[in-house]
């Protein structure tokens, strides 16, 4: 084998392979609201507008459980780790953050989820992605369908989850 070729193999092996997806013995789920979230007219976002904030009528919880036979750490917030939300539906605007961002790292909460169990989260407002700081909106009552993935480092190792399909329905007042 010659040096071209041992040292990108070397580099592989050093880096690619830690950073792979951690154990898959971690099960995402996503929980809606089972009853329908009613709303008001000024909970909702005219479509193109892009101007309100979260919809803070509706909170989503998940629930990341161990189903392997050793303890498993991901950090939860912060920079380490996010949620994304993929949102379908008659009235869902998906309004990504394109402002500005502060420069400083922000470490997530280290969670042990042991051998069994499970640890439960919330998501407020229908918030998602780098920071919580992009949101969905609704603009029209129906029924909706949502799944989310979620991404967290520690150290070197990399979890990748996506969860089951989730549905709820929205009223207008």
């Amino acid at each position: 084998m010659s040096m071209k070729t041992l040292i990108p193999s070397f580099l592989f092996v050093l880096f690619a392979s830690p950073l792979g997806m951690a154990d898959s013995s971690l099960k995402l789920q996503l929980f809606a609201p089972k009853e329908p979230v009613t709303l008001s007219k000024a909970d909702l976002v005219k479509a193109g507008t892009g101007a309100k904030g979260p919809v803070e009528g509706i909170t989503l919880r998940y629930r990341i459980t161990n189903t392997g036979k050793q303890a498993i750490e991901i950090r939860h917030g912060g920079d380490e780790s996010t949620n994304s939300l993929s949102i379908q539906g008659p009235g869902a605007i998906n309004i990504p953050y394109r402002g500005p961002m502060t420069l400083d790292y922000r470490i997530g909460e280290k969670v042990t989820i042991s051998a069994g169990e499970s640890k439960e989260f919330e998501i407020r407002g229908l918030a998602h992605g780098i920071r919580n700081m992009s949101r969905w909106s609704i603009t029209k009552a129906g029924d909706y369908k949502v799944v989310m993935k979620f991404n967290s480092r520690t150290g070197r190792k990399r979890t990748k989850l996506k969860s089951n399909t989730a549905q709820f329905s929205v009223v207008i007042e």
